[in-house]
């Protein structure tokens, strides 16, 4: 997909959009079109980007349960039947 990064001259409001063959990209702030092309770095994926990502998923998975079962804890104490 042709996603291009620029930054409105005029407002200062960094976005990212899609541009397709000729299309002129407008801002989505102010709608100027008085833009400037940013450089776009290539995302690498290596074994250690890869480990990062994993551990990063597996800390916010236990966040997630930790806050479901505190969450059906409470459910239950306030819930006699």
């Amino acid at each position: 997909m042709p996603m291009f990064d620029f930054v409105c001259t005029s407002c200062q409001h960094a976005f990212e959009t899609l541009v397709r063959g000729s299309s002129q990209p407008a801002c989505p702030a102010c709608s100027s079109t008085a833009l400037e092309k940013q450089l776009s770095l290539p995302s690498l994926k290596t074994s250690g980007t890869h480990a990062k990502a994993m551990d990063a998923a597996k800390r916010r998975d236990k966040a997630q349960g930790a806050e479901r079962m505190h969450a059906q804890r409470q459910y239950e104490l306030s819930h006699d039947d």
